[in-house]
């Protein structure tokens, strides 16, 4: 049986919860980004994305809901795609979804920019 590999970090008023699980295929990251060290946030969610090789054969869904994120979080959210991005899984095993309030203008803009830039499987859900 394989070990189930989970990485889940709770959220804070500057943080975001993030919940991967690498043998379910689901991955969250919701709420507010805004630490004062993106570095130290984001780093071990990257390193945990690079060491954990996804499921085969299922599907995963990245589903990022924030309500807020600063431009040094946008740059760990835009390596993170990256990483996905230059995988070995296929573009239909993999989907970005990006989950936003329907009136929450700047964080529709925000996904529409990421999705232009980025070659992966990026749906944009008004909420």
């Amino acid at each position: 049986m394989s070990e189930i590999k989970i990485l889940h970090i709770q959220s804070t008023d500057d943080t975001p919860e993030v919940s991967f699980n690498i043998e379910s295929g689901e991955f969250l990251i919701k709420g507010k980004s805004l630490p004062e060290n993106a570095y130290n946030f984001y780093c071990p969610i990257l390193d945990f994305i690079k060491t954990n090789r996804l499921t085969k054969g299922i599907r995963n869904i990245f589903t990022v809901q924030l309500d807020y994120f600063n431009s040094s979080s946008g740059r760990f959210l835009f390596e993170l795609f990256t990483i996905l991005e230059n995988s070995e899984y296929s573009k239909e095993a993999l989907t970005v979804k990006w989950v936003v309030e329907s009136d929450d203008e700047l964080m529709m803009e925000k996904g529409e920019e990421l999705q232009s830039m980025l070659n992966l499987n990026f749906e944009i859900e008004s909420i």
